[in-house]
């Protein structure tokens, strides 16, 4: 429940992306899979320094099954993966952790005992539907919401989870959060885009599958199905759309929405959550409700007349659900499915997927073992001298700053050097001990972790102070963030390796690599949503009035940019990957900071390596999805569109009016 909190946070932290001048016309879309070799693209890199850079690659790039997707990040991701997938099998892991995650794969692949359990699990996942059933008025499902059953097995129309209070980090909170959509946005329930269409087909053909297998007949199912859909598009109407809540403004109205448990009397006098949350022991004074007009709309939802589209949506959720976790028959379909939403030809072979599976049900004891094999000291102690590299020229590129008043320098220049570095890996991991898969399938196994996690990661940790000497226990990934909530950036240990990191490496090639990773995520300490909290973690103003609207203009000033950008003959979503340019031109800007007190450096062996860092290709339904979603920019535009901002690009190849690649001073759009 806290990851997921976080998650929903720090997706405003991640990796970034760019644009290109309005001037200027787009760039090949060379992302798509075979795209470059299909039209024998071959351009100069005054032309195109992205394909150019990475042509063979692209060229000759293929997908693994199963993927949508794949580039630098991804091939690092399989070294990694593969490594995971040895220790599900290695016999000289010995103890309590290696045990668990070794049975749990063994439960994964046992598809005997899984096709054998079939009759057993569908009567389990029966009786949590006849519960659901057998609801014949409001005050009865009322009464379903505050039983355990539902809690563990059943399906919520309001969630609650852990979150961290922005108020005061030191200490955890209850999340209130909004009621889950089958298509993701609001904003899909109003006009359906090509993505949500696919992603509405999917969970038609899933819970159609599912019902059916239940013992619903198809007309029964989709009646169902269309109720469910029914119930979803009239509460979208009161909850905010994806691009709502991306944009900076959406942090205060998100995350500053400060209760008491007792306040939800009167914030939800009709759908009872005061009495669910009483019910399920959650007392805690220390609460955030995410949006209050979604409470208001839920409130005038919660009535007779709705009862059927209620009751459907639970049983569509509740038996979708439970559809990777039966016989063969299932899951093949359930891949297939994919498959068809996705765009791809071939699924992940069963390994690979148990594997993941374990990593992502037991991510400490996955990591915690990664790690003692895989990452040593001295990697870990070069990244963390970069990030005091990176620090201290943002520490001068804060002091030089023109715009920002001696009031706001000084805040800034405060919370940087707070700011924490978490290399690799952390030093206290989460304990398992009480947890065992032994006598029990792989239905059970979830269903036994379910009930652990709830403990573990919800109950033992509400109401206390958060240790800050634990940070993320997932390590075994390819990623780095900042998170504002403790003030300190996050080089996961996963990100250690392939076209990011390697021992190996030139000093350029590492700074255009990892650094400009680095120098990305430390941005986020002062952009639009960064800006929002203190050195501290907590949700609190700290720039002048004056300082922040002159920020906010020339982060405008970037999105008017990328609004311009065309991808497919369609206009890019500035708002959306906003942030994340902002992080990016400020990384790549940092690097060159420090590349600057070096004598001889390698201009381009830096770019070369940040372009090779970011080389990736995808289908088309992937691309469209990320366009939805992503607040990230394609691959393509973050190298081109990124280095096209700073002059020592322009020196390094020679770049004249009439390159594609060159961009007059005036139009660099760079807010740093």
């Amino acid at each position: 429940m806290l990851k997921s909190f976080l998650a929903a946070l720090l997706v405003l932290f991640a990796f970034a992306g760019a644009g290109f001048a309005e001037e200027k016309r787009e760039w090949f879309n060379s992302i798509i899979l075979n795209a470059v070799k299909d039209a024998n693209y071959k351009p100069d890199l005054r032309e195109d320094f992205y394909v150019n850079i990475n042509q063979d690659w692209l060229v000759n790039a293929k997908l693994k099954p199963g993927r949508v997707s794949n580039g630098a990040l991804m091939e690092l991701q399989d070294k990694v993966d593969l490594a995971v997938r040895s220790m599900m099998t290695d016999k000289e892991l010995k103890g309590h952790d290696a045990e668990l995650m070794q049975d749990l794969y063994a439960l994964w692949l046992d598809w005997d005992e899984r096709n054998a359990s079939l009759e057993d699990n569908l009567k389990t996942i029966k009786s949590y539907l006849v519960q659901v059933e057998n609801i014949k008025d409001i005050n009865e499902l009322s009464a379903y919401f505050k039983s355990h059953d539902c809690l563990m097995h059943g399906s919520m129309i309001a969630d609650f989870g852990l979150g961290i209070d922005t108020s005061d980090s030191r200490y955890y909170n209850v999340e209130i959060s909004t009621t889950g959509l089958s298509l993701g946005d609001a904003a899909e329930y109003k006009e359906l885009s090509a993505n949500g269409a696919r992603d509405k087909k999917q969970s038609e053909q899933i819970a159609l599958y599912m019902l059916k297998l239940l013992g619903y007949s198809e007309a029964q199912a989709k009646n169902i199905i269309n109720n469910a859909f029914k119930f979803e598009s009239d509460i979208a109407q009161y909850m905010m759309t994806r691009d709502e809540r991306h944009s900076p403004d959406a942090i205060k109205k998100l995350y500053a929405n400060s209760i008491k448990l007792e306040d939800l009397k009167t914030l939800s006098p009709i759908f009872p959550y005061y009495e669910i949350l009483v019910s399920h022991k959650v007392f805690s004074d220390r609460m955030n409700l995410q949006e209050i007009k979604w409470l208001e709309g839920l409130n005038k939802l919660y009535k007779a007349e709705n009862l059927d589209n209620i009751k459907a949506y639970l049983i569509r959720n509740i038996a979708s659900h439970y559809m990777g976790r039966l016989d063969e028959s299932s899951y093949r379909e359930l891949q297939r499915i994919s498959r068809e939403r996705n765009g791809i030809e071939q699924s992940k072979p069963d390994n690979e997927t148990a594997a993941d599976v374990v990593h992502g049900c037991l991510p400490a004891l996955v990591s915690k073992n990664y790690a003692a094999k895989y990452i040593t000291q001295e990697t870990k102690a070069e990244v963390t001298q970069i990030i005091k590299d990176a620090i201290a020229y943002y520490k001068e590129m804060l002091l030089n700053e023109d715009w920002l008043s001696d009031e706001t320098k000084a805040k800034a220049i405060e919370k940087l050097e707070a700011i924490t570095p978490r290399v690799a890996y952390p030093d206290k991991w989460d304990d398992y001990s009480s947890l065992n898969f032994k006598n029990l399938n792989y239905f059970e196994a979830i269903e036994s972790l379910a009930e652990f996690n709830l403990k573990n990661n919800f109950y033992d940790k509400l109401n206390t102070q958060v240790d800050r000497d634990k940070w993320d226990d997932n390590i075994a990934v390819v990623n780095a963030y900042y998170n504002p909530l403790h003030n300190e950036i996050q080089i996961i240990g996963g990100i250690l390796g392939g076209d990011f990191y390697r021992p190996d490496m030139s000093y350029e090639e590492k700074l255009g690599g990892i650094g400009s990773v680095i120098g990305h995520e430390l941005s986020h300490a002062f952009d639009t949503k960064g800006a929002q909290f203190d050195k501290d973690g907590n949700l609190k103003d700290w720039w002048t009035e004056q300082d922040y609207k002159t920020f906010k203009a020339r982060a405008d000033k970037l999105i008017n940019y990328l609004n311009n950008i065309k991808v497919d003959g369609k206009n890019y979503n500035g708002t959306l990957v906003q942030t994340e340019t902002i992080a990016d031109m400020a990384g790549v800007r940092a690097m060159l900071g420090i590349a600057a007190k070096h004598e001889n450096f390698d201009y381009n062996k830096f770019f070369r390596a940040f372009a090779n860092s970011w080389k990736g290709v995808m289908t088309r339904e992937r691309q469209d999805l990320l366009l939805k979603t992503d607040v990230h920019a394609l691959y393509y535009m973050r190298v081109n569109a990124v280095l096209q901002q700073f002059s020592e690009f322009h020196k390094c190849y020679n770049l004249q009016p009439g390159d594609l690649m060159y961009l007059a001073h005036d139009d660099r759009v760079a807010v740093w």
